[in-house]
This record gives structure tokens, C-alpha cells and sequence, in this order.
């Protein structure tokens, strides 16, 4: 029997052996190189452009006294950007509000006018029929309490008319105020304070932020794809992966580049108007091709390769496979390499800057060969 203290040995010996071949020896994770029956793809290339950007302009004309953003600042929708001096703007709004003032009172006195006249004219309608009043009189009275009661109609009709321009202008106060027309980001600023804007003139520029519209080049014999839109379209960004949902086909064929344009909308962070992006759109019929995870592919100086797996003994090394992307397909990136059969272990985590030799391979769950495809 192994006594305690030969079994501390033989694990501080056998911790040694470990920390010696991983000082020798990379520590990677593989998954399999598979073969598919995929409907191949072409590449089509395009450009990220925000789905919402505005020249946001001053709607009246002013002195700027206040700017309240700046380049790079995000703002919401309503946000007040900067502010025009209102001044003249509220010496009118004082001024019809004293009239409104004014006609408010005269309405107060032609309605008592009114009231009085009337009881009057009742009055002499009843002496009328007892004949102690003249007809004249009752005439009189009566045009008397018809006038009274037009001084109260153009009284307030006077008010209703001040306060259409009391709105009016206060419409005006609140666009001395230029606002955000939706949340994004301030990507431009032409307004400085005490500069003088007129109407229309250009202040600020504002764009939209996560979320975007990606617009594809389509060469037109995808032309059946207007017939039959797909809901989705795998975009490649980067080293990224998105979805562009909401497609638009434009029905439009460029005549000099022979291409019509295929809009999607895309959701990110970390994206940005003016990236480039790449999809992969369905053509022809489908076909056995050999498939590797997409995490496995290294680009060095634009060409592409995989380590894979090679046992040399007791050893495993990292061999370097060149390869032919053909196209992606979800997570899966279907290649061409002599070199490369189904089955062969290729490496997924660890081959940034893996360079030929030792390694300790252990298997990528995440991108194993039953993962699905998009």
C-alpha cells in the first residue's frame, strides 16, 4: 500500500510533469471539420448608413444665446439643443395680452349692457300692452338691446382672435428652441453662440445610434429575390455577425453597375455609419461541401487558414491548413483545402497567435458539428 507521504509525491510530481509540458506545450480547444449538403452562396458587399440622420435647421430667425450641446453629446427626442433670443418675441406676447386684457373687460361691460338693455326692453313690451309706452320708445329699445348684444359678439370674437395670435406666437417662442427630432448623437455643430440664424439655416447635425440600415449592392441576377424578400439577412461586419430584418428591395436596376440595392435594418452596438458589410445570399442548388466553424479561420494578410490537429507520436501538433472561403453560412464557413476532411480536429480558441507546434488540444462544445445553422 502507497503510504500518505509517497502519494504527496507522486502529485508534486506529476503537478511538475504538467507545468513542464505547458510550458512546451499551447492549450487550445478544437471542434471538427464536417461536410454539408449547403445551398452555396455569393458574397455581396454594401455599407452601413445611420437610419435616421438630420441637418437640424432653426425654425425662425435669431441671435443664438445659448448652446447646450456639443459635438459627440447624445440627446434624446425633445431635447433642447440651443436657444434663440426670444426677447422680441415676449415684448409681443405681453403686448396682446394686455389687449386680450382690455377685451376681457369690455366683454364684462357689453354683457352688462346687454343684460340691462334687455330687461328694458321686456319692460316696455309689457307697458306696450297696456299702452303706457309709445311704440317708438319700444323701438328704440329694442334696437338698443339688438346693438348691445352685437357689442358682446364682436367682444368676443375680439378675444377669440387674441388668442389664435397669443398661440401663434408662443408656437414661435417654443421654436426659438431647436430641439432633437429623435435620440441619437450630435455628430456636427455649426451653431456659436451669438451668431445670428436665419430661418432654415443648418445648426446642428444629428444621427441615430444602434440603430442602422445596412444597404447592399445586389448584382441583378438575384433579381428573384424581389419576388420573394427573405425576412432575414446574415451580415458579416467585421469579425461580426448580425441580422438584418425589415428588408427592403429597391426595384430599381443601376444601368451602369448592373446592381439594385437590398435595405435591412441592423441592430448593434459598436457599429458605426460608414462600416462596410458583407452578406451571403442563396444561389444555385444545393451541394456536399466541407464546413469548418467560423471562430477556426485565422486571416493572415488577407489569406485564410486553420490549424488542425495533427497527432505526431505522443504529441499533438498544430499544423497550418490554407484554405478557399467559398461563403458563410451562420456560424459555419464553408471552405476549400486538400488538405483539411471531414472529421479533422481544427482549432477554434487559441489560434489568434498560435504559432506551428505542441499543443493541448481540448474539444469546443460550443462549436461542435451538431451546432445548427442559420
Amino acid at each position: 500500500m502507497t503510504s500518505p507521504r509517497s502519494f504527496k509525491q507522486i502529485v508534486l510530481l506529476l503537478s511538475l510533469l504538467f507545468l513542464v509540458f505547458q510550458a512546451n506545450a499551447q492549450v487550445v480547444r478544437f471542434s471538427e471539420a464536417s461536410e454539408q449538403q449547403l445551398q452555396p452562396r455569393k458574397r455581396v458587399v454594401g455599407t452601413l448608413k445611420a437610419f435616421n440622420q438630420a441637418n437640424v435647421a432653426s425654425v425662425e430667425s435669431g441671435k443664438v444665446v445659448e448652446v447646450l450641446v456639443n459635438e459627440g453629446d447624445t440627446v434624446t427626442q425633445g431635447a433642447i439643443l440651443a436657444n434663440l433670443d426670444t426677447r422680441r418675441l415676449d415684448a409681443e406676447k405681453q403686448r396682446l395680452q394686455a389687449e386680450k386684457m382690455l377685451a376681457e373687460a369690455n366683454l364684462s361691460l357689453a354683457k352688462a349692457e346687454f343684460t340691462q338693455a334687455e330687461a328694458d326692453y321686456l319692460a316696455y313690451k309689457q307697458s306696450a300692452q297696456k299702452s303706457a309706452v309709445s311704440k317708438q320708445r319700444l323701438n328704440q329699445s329694442k334696437t338698443q338691446t339688438i346693438a348691445n348684444q352685437a357689442r358682446v359678439i364682436a367682444a368676443t370674437q375680439a378675444i377669440e382672435a387674441l388668442n389664435a395670435q397669443l398661440d401663434a406666437l408662443q408656437v414661435r417662442i417654443d421654436d426659438m428652441s431647436i430641439r432633437a427630432p429623435f435620440d441619437g448623437q450630435v455628430t456636427s455643430r455649426l451653431a456659436e453662440l451669438g451668431q445670428w440664424l436665419g430661418s432654415g439655416d443648418h445648426a446642428f447635425t444629428l444621427t441615430s445610434l444602434n440603430k442602422l440600415e445596412a444597404w447592399l449592392d445586389v448584382p441583378e441576377r438575384f433579381a428573384f429575390l424581389a419576388s420573394k424578400a427573405p425576412s432575414e439577412i446574415a451580415l458579416q461586419i467585421g469579425d461580426e455577425l448580425v441580422q438584418a430584418h425589415n428588408i427592403k428591395i429597391l426595384n430599381s436596376v443601376d444601368e451602369r453597375a448592373r446592381t439594385f440595392r437590398v435595405i435591412g435594418q441592423v441592430n448593434g452596438k459598436g457599429l458605426m455609419p460608414g462600416m462596410s458589410v458583407s452578406a451571403w445570399l442563396p444561389e444555385g442548388d444545393a451541394r456536399t461541401t466541407l464546413t469548418v466553424p467560423k471562430d477556426a479561420l485565422v486571416n493572415r494578410g488577407g489569406n485564410y487558414l486553420v490549424y488542425k490537429v495533427v497527432v505526431q507520436g505522443d504529441k499533438q501538433i498544430a499544423q497550418p491548413v490554407s484554405v478557399n472561403v467559398q461563403f458563410h453560412q451562420g456560424n459555419k464557413v464553408a471552405v476549400f483545402a486538400p488538405q483539411l476532411a471531414p472529421n479533422d480536429k481544427v482549432i477554434t480558441e487559441g489560434n489568434e497567435r498560435l504559432m506551428p507546434g505542441p499543443v493541448v488540444a481540448v474539444a469546443d462544445a460550443s462549436n461542435g458539428n451538431k451546432q445548427h445553422l442559420k
